[in-house]
């Protein structure tokens, strides 16, 4: 059964600076990760419990909840700065 995907506030302002063909990109890359996302990098030290997605040169940091199914949405990082 796949995750319900939320966004959070930061991650739609970051969506909406990214091209239109980058956005759809990232939209059918989650609907593949709702279906299983505890396979992807799981991150450390100050963003503990996050996991982070490549997409072309973009990555999205996002965590999830098994025992509600939900995937939340952080933020997208661009040029490798994560804070």
């Amino acid at each position: 059964m796949p995750y319900k995907i939320l966004p959070t506030k930061e991650f739609e302002k970051d969506f909406k600076k990214v091209e239109i063909v980058e956005q759809r990109r990232i939209k059918s890359k989650f609907e593949e990760v709702a279906l299983n996302p505890e396979r992807y990098k799981h991150l450390q030290y100050e963003l503990r419990g996050s996991c982070r997605i490549r997409i072309g040169k973009l990555r999205v940091i996002y965590s999830y909840d098994e025992d509600t199914l939900e995937l939340y949405l952080e933020k997208i990082v661009f040029d490798h700065k994560y804070r």
